[in-house]
């Protein structure tokens, strides 16, 4: 794998900070002022990195205790694409468990063991939706979106959901040396 600015885990440590925090400004350096509002989140696009960034508000992210201005956006995700998914690139940096695009159920499997959680399927609302399995990764959620051959085609690393209150150690634990892989 080639070196990418997007190391993973320089990615997981950036989970649930602020826009506003050193630490993102420093990893972004000028793209940060370069995102993408929407009502309440924020995106930037990395599109030859294979890499697009979601940012929410505050009140999507971190539990209300800590909360100053519930309109300061956090980092919430990281979307990491195959080559031509969706018009990126491919995704360059090292991916856990040596998890790589393409790879199929049986080898997710095998290299992740089983995941906290899975859905996809037929919607009578929104028709197809995409395969998707999550895995615990420290305390954020890894979901894996297979395409329509069941190969892994986006890989997202992203916070767990603020307002449902449950915890990645509760559905699951962490992710560790010790699954196969």
């Amino acid at each position: 794998m080639t070196t990418s600015k997007f190391e993973f885990e320089k990615l997981v440590k950036l989970l649930g900070r602020s826009e506003k925090d050193q630490s993102t400004a420093s990893f972004f350096g000028q793209a940060i002022s370069n995102i993408k509002h929407d009502e309440y989140c924020g995106s930037l696009e990395f599109k030859s990195e294979g890499v697009d960034v979601v940012f929410q508000e505050a009140p999507w992210v971190i539990p209300s205790e800590q909360i100053y201005d519930p309109k300061e956006l956090y980092l919430a995700a990281f979307h990491l694409h195959s080559s031509g998914h969706e018009g990126y690139q491919g995704y360059s940096g090292e991916l856990p468990s040596a998890l790589a695009f393409g790879d199929s159920d049986a080898e997710v499997l095998r290299k992740m063991g089983q995941p906290i959680k899975t859905g996809g399927g037929m919607s009578r609302f929104i028709g197809a939706i995409s395969r998707w399995s999550w895995y615990p990764i420290d305390d954020a959620i890894l979901h894996l979106q297979f395409n329509s051959q069941g190969r892994v085609e986006m890989v997202t690393l992203r916070v767990p959901d603020v307002k449902t209150g449950i915890k990645v150690a509760e559905i699951g634990g962490v992710l560790g040396d010790s699954l196969p892989g």
